[in-house]
Protein backbone atom coordinates (compact mmCIF):
# COMPACT_ATOMS: atom_id res chain seq x y z
CA UNK A 1 0.00 0.00 0.00
CA UNK A 2 3.23 2.61 0.57
CA UNK A 3 4.04 2.95 -3.39
CA UNK A 4 0.18 2.91 -3.73
CA UNK A 5 -0.08 6.47 -1.46
CA UNK A 6 3.00 7.70 -3.00
CA UNK A 7 2.55 7.66 -5.98
CA UNK A 8 -1.30 9.26 -5.32
CA UNK A 9 0.73 12.36 -3.49
CA UNK A 10 2.70 12.24 -6.32
CA UNK A 11 -0.15 13.05 -8.55
CA UNK A 12 -2.44 15.26 -6.28
CA UNK A 13 0.42 17.37 -6.35
CA UNK A 14 1.16 17.68 -9.92
CA UNK A 15 -2.47 18.39 -10.48
CA UNK A 16 -2.91 21.22 -8.16
CA UNK A 17 0.67 23.01 -9.66
CA UNK A 18 -0.96 22.09 -13.41
CA UNK A 19 -4.08 23.26 -12.57
CA UNK A 20 -5.13 27.30 -13.25
CA UNK A 21 -7.19 27.39 -9.96
CA UNK A 22 -8.27 25.27 -7.13
CA UNK A 23 -7.63 24.15 -3.48
CA UNK A 24 -5.29 21.81 -1.78
CA UNK A 25 -6.54 20.67 1.76
CA UNK A 26 -5.09 18.71 4.69
CA UNK A 27 -7.36 17.40 7.39
CA UNK A 28 -7.40 15.41 10.43
CA UNK A 29 -10.90 13.11 11.83
CA UNK A 30 -11.85 9.66 11.02
CA UNK A 31 -10.41 7.86 8.82
CA UNK A 32 -7.25 9.87 9.68
CA UNK A 33 -4.82 12.27 7.81
CA UNK A 34 -6.18 13.69 4.58
CA UNK A 35 -4.40 15.39 1.79
CA UNK A 36 -6.37 16.37 -0.97
CA UNK A 37 -6.92 18.81 -4.28
CA UNK A 38 -10.29 20.32 -5.15
CA UNK A 39 -10.85 21.65 -8.63
CA UNK A 40 -14.12 24.14 -9.46
CA UNK A 41 -15.88 23.06 -12.83
CA UNK A 42 -18.37 26.07 -12.19
CA UNK A 43 -20.34 28.25 -9.56
CA UNK A 44 -21.81 24.83 -8.11
CA UNK A 45 -19.94 22.21 -8.63
CA UNK A 46 -16.13 20.82 -7.49
CA UNK A 47 -14.35 17.45 -8.30
CA UNK A 48 -12.13 16.20 -5.23
CA UNK A 49 -9.44 14.09 -4.89
CA UNK A 50 -7.60 12.92 -2.00
CA UNK A 51 -5.65 10.51 0.39
CA UNK A 52 -6.25 9.50 3.69
CA UNK A 53 -4.10 7.00 6.16
CA UNK A 54 -5.11 5.97 9.57
CA UNK A 55 -1.54 4.11 10.00
CA UNK A 56 -1.27 1.45 12.48
CA UNK A 57 -3.22 1.55 15.87
CA UNK A 58 -2.67 -1.57 18.13
CA UNK A 59 -5.32 -1.85 20.96
CA UNK A 60 -6.90 -4.41 23.30
CA UNK A 61 -10.74 -5.03 23.86
CA UNK A 62 -12.72 -7.77 25.20
CA UNK A 63 -15.46 -9.70 24.24
CA UNK A 64 -17.67 -12.43 26.05
CA UNK A 65 -14.94 -13.56 27.86
CA UNK A 66 -12.14 -13.46 24.98
CA UNK A 67 -9.76 -10.62 25.67
CA UNK A 68 -8.28 -9.12 22.14
CA UNK A 69 -4.64 -7.95 21.27
CA UNK A 70 -5.86 -6.21 17.88
CA UNK A 71 -4.89 -4.28 15.12
CA UNK A 72 -6.24 -2.08 12.66
CA UNK A 73 -5.03 -0.14 9.72
CA UNK A 74 -6.59 2.18 7.44
CA UNK A 75 -5.32 3.82 3.85
CA UNK A 76 -7.54 5.28 1.60
CA UNK A 77 -7.74 6.74 -1.73
CA UNK A 78 -11.29 8.87 -2.50
CA UNK A 79 -12.55 10.88 -5.35
CA UNK A 80 -15.40 12.87 -4.97
CA UNK A 81 -17.72 15.40 -6.91
CA UNK A 82 -19.25 18.62 -4.98
CA UNK A 83 -22.64 19.77 -5.30
CA UNK A 84 -23.03 23.49 -3.38
CA UNK A 85 -26.56 23.72 -3.02
CA UNK A 86 -26.49 27.21 -0.96
CA UNK A 87 -23.76 29.30 -0.19
CA UNK A 88 -20.96 26.99 1.70
CA UNK A 89 -22.86 23.84 2.19
CA UNK A 90 -22.55 21.35 -0.44
CA UNK A 91 -23.67 17.35 -1.18
CA UNK A 92 -20.88 14.93 -1.87
CA UNK A 93 -20.99 11.77 -3.70
CA UNK A 94 -18.21 9.67 -4.83
CA UNK A 95 -16.35 6.50 -4.32
CA UNK A 96 -13.15 5.54 -1.98
CA UNK A 97 -10.52 2.68 -2.72
CA UNK A 98 -9.59 1.14 0.45
CA UNK A 99 -7.47 -0.79 2.11
CA UNK A 100 -9.09 -1.08 5.56
CA UNK A 101 -8.14 -4.11 8.16
CA UNK A 102 -7.79 -5.16 11.42
CA UNK A 103 -6.80 -8.66 13.20
CA UNK A 104 -7.93 -9.64 16.55
CA UNK A 105 -5.92 -11.86 18.11
CA UNK A 106 -7.89 -13.63 21.32
CA UNK A 107 -6.23 -15.20 24.18
CA UNK A 108 -7.49 -17.07 27.22
CA UNK A 109 -7.89 -14.90 30.48
CA UNK A 110 -6.56 -17.53 33.59
CA UNK A 111 -6.95 -21.57 32.17
CA UNK A 112 -10.38 -20.72 29.66
CA UNK A 113 -12.04 -19.10 27.02
CA UNK A 114 -15.46 -18.41 25.70
CA UNK A 115 -15.53 -19.23 22.53
CA UNK A 116 -19.39 -19.22 20.89
CA UNK A 117 -20.95 -18.97 24.81
CA UNK A 118 -19.08 -22.28 25.45
CA UNK A 119 -15.89 -22.12 27.47
CA UNK A 120 -13.19 -24.38 26.54
CA UNK A 121 -9.66 -25.21 28.57
CA UNK A 122 -6.73 -22.87 26.75
CA UNK A 123 -3.32 -23.38 26.69
CA UNK A 124 -0.19 -20.40 26.53
CA UNK A 125 -0.18 -21.45 22.94
CA UNK A 126 -3.85 -21.94 21.75
CA UNK A 127 -5.41 -18.49 20.30
CA UNK A 128 -8.51 -17.29 18.69
CA UNK A 129 -7.58 -14.95 15.27
CA UNK A 130 -10.05 -12.99 13.88
CA UNK A 131 -9.18 -10.81 10.79
CA UNK A 132 -11.68 -8.26 9.63
CA UNK A 133 -11.25 -6.30 6.30
CA UNK A 134 -13.60 -4.30 4.54
CA UNK A 135 -13.82 -3.38 0.56
CA UNK A 136 -11.70 -2.51 -1.83
CA UNK A 137 -14.35 -0.18 -3.59
CA UNK A 138 -17.10 1.54 -1.64
CA UNK A 139 -20.18 4.13 -2.63
CA UNK A 140 -19.97 7.51 -0.35
CA UNK A 141 -22.63 9.93 0.55
CA UNK A 142 -22.21 13.10 3.06
CA UNK A 143 -22.37 16.39 2.98
CA UNK A 144 -19.89 18.97 3.92
CA UNK A 145 -18.83 22.65 4.36
CA UNK A 146 -16.61 24.77 2.47
CA UNK A 147 -15.50 27.57 0.42
CA UNK A 148 -17.85 27.73 -2.36
CA UNK A 149 -16.21 27.58 -5.84
CA UNK A 150 -16.68 31.14 -6.58
CA UNK A 151 -14.24 32.38 -3.33
CA UNK A 152 -11.38 33.98 -3.58
CA UNK A 153 -7.90 32.85 -3.26
CA UNK A 154 -6.43 32.69 0.07
CA UNK A 155 -6.66 30.62 3.16
CA UNK A 156 -9.92 29.02 4.79
CA UNK A 157 -11.42 25.51 6.29
CA UNK A 158 -13.89 23.22 5.69
CA UNK A 159 -15.98 20.34 6.95
CA UNK A 160 -17.09 16.81 5.98
CA UNK A 161 -19.60 14.03 7.15
CA UNK A 162 -20.15 10.92 5.57
CA UNK A 163 -19.86 7.26 5.46
CA UNK A 164 -18.37 4.76 2.61
CA UNK A 165 -20.93 2.09 2.17
CA UNK A 166 -19.87 -1.66 2.67
CA UNK A 167 -20.24 -4.34 4.30
CA UNK A 168 -16.80 -5.86 6.51
CA UNK A 169 -16.12 -9.42 5.96
CA UNK A 170 -15.40 -10.92 8.87
CA UNK A 171 -13.00 -14.46 9.33
CA UNK A 172 -10.89 -16.46 11.17
CA UNK A 173 -10.34 -19.88 13.62
CA UNK A 174 -8.35 -21.07 16.42
CA UNK A 175 -5.03 -22.46 16.51
CA UNK A 176 -3.15 -24.07 18.96
CA UNK A 177 -3.31 -28.18 20.53
CA UNK A 178 -6.22 -27.51 23.36
CA UNK A 179 -8.37 -25.67 21.09
CA UNK A 180 -7.84 -26.88 17.83
CA UNK A 181 -9.06 -30.26 18.84
CA UNK A 182 -12.06 -29.47 21.28
CA UNK A 183 -13.40 -26.43 19.58
CA UNK A 184 -16.28 -27.25 16.71
CA UNK A 185 -16.32 -24.62 13.97
CA UNK A 186 -19.95 -24.10 14.67
CA UNK A 187 -18.77 -22.50 18.41
CA UNK A 188 -16.28 -20.43 16.29
CA UNK A 189 -18.72 -18.79 14.07
CA UNK A 190 -21.16 -18.36 16.79
CA UNK A 191 -18.33 -16.00 18.22
CA UNK A 192 -17.45 -14.43 14.57
CA UNK A 193 -21.13 -13.79 14.14
CA UNK A 194 -21.19 -11.71 17.73
CA UNK A 195 -17.95 -9.37 15.86
CA UNK A 196 -19.56 -9.24 12.83
CA UNK A 197 -23.03 -8.08 14.91
CA UNK A 198 -20.44 -4.65 16.33
CA UNK A 199 -18.32 -4.43 13.03
CA UNK A 200 -21.69 -3.85 10.73
CA UNK A 201 -23.66 -1.68 13.21
CA UNK A 202 -21.60 1.48 11.50
CA UNK A 203 -22.33 -0.03 8.17
CA UNK A 204 -19.30 1.13 6.18
CA UNK A 205 -16.49 3.56 7.00
CA UNK A 206 -17.40 7.28 8.47
CA UNK A 207 -16.13 9.90 7.95
CA UNK A 208 -16.05 12.70 9.95
CA UNK A 209 -13.27 15.47 9.07
CA UNK A 210 -11.72 19.36 9.60
CA UNK A 211 -9.40 20.58 7.10
CA UNK A 212 -7.21 23.93 6.46
CA UNK A 213 -7.71 24.89 2.86
CA UNK A 214 -5.61 26.77 0.58
CA UNK A 215 -7.23 28.83 -2.96
CA UNK A 216 -4.44 29.41 -5.42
Amino acid sequence: MKPFLATTFVVLSASSFAAQAGDVYLGAGLPGITLGYAHPLDERFTLRADVTTLGRIDYDRSDDGVDYDGRVKVDRLAFFGDWYVHRNFRLTAGLTVNDARARLTGRADGTTITIGDRQYVAGPDDRLDVRVRYPTVMPYLGIGFGRPPQAVGGWGFMVDLGLAFGKPKVTGGVSGPLLSATVPREDVERELDDIRDDVERLRGIPQIGVSVVYRF
